[in-house]
């Protein structure tokens, strides 16, 4: 009921909060670091899924199947570039909802009860965002908790021998 009504403790609310914190977090590690040349980036992962499934007996085979085979090789979408964080939120919402071509897409392949796990990956690219999303397509939820696991975490890279002296 929290998502319905736009409310701060919803999924969504939550979600964007995080990744908004992640993002100025990965701003200001870029900022801030000494050790690199401008080689250096910094992404921030974002992922959402369930946290409570149904009992094994309950599951359908098709979610079975999904779940190992997408664990070994996620789904995949075209990277989209975005300007601000609330194109990137309402693309996400959109996506993760079913709605435009890539979340009907989505739910066309992980059919069924079948629950999606997402990973975004957000990078900087100049005065945009792009986003790289991964799906597992797992086991159903369980409907009756509403309960989501919503983390970020930053990564960061350097090329080899971009090292400042």
């Amino acid at each position: 009921m929290y998502n319905l009504a736009e409310h701060p403790k919803s999924v969504r609310a939550v979600a964007a909060r995080l990744l908004e914190d992640a993002l100025n977090k990965s701003k200001a590690h870029t900022e801030a670091c000494k050790d690199c040349s401008k080689t250096e980036t910094t992404r921030v992962l974002y992922r959402v899924g369930p946290t409570k499934f149904l009992p094994d007996a309950e599951q359908q085979q098709i979610c079975r199947t999904l779940d190992q085979q997408t664990a070994a090789k996620p789904l995949t979408w075209p990277d989209r570039k975005f300007k601000t964080l609330p194109e990137v939120n309402d693309w996400i919402r959109a996506f993760s909802e079913g709605r435009g071509e890539e979340g009907k897409a989505l739910y066309a392949k992980c059919s069924a009860n079948c629950s999606p796990r997402y990973e975004f990956e957000i990078s900087p690219e100049g005065e945009q965002m792009r986003l790289s999303t991964r799906v597992h397509c797992g086991l159903a939820r369980d409907a009756n908790d509403d309960q989501y696991e919503v983390a970020t975490a930053l990564r960061t890279s350097c090329k080899p021998g971009a090292a400042k002296p």
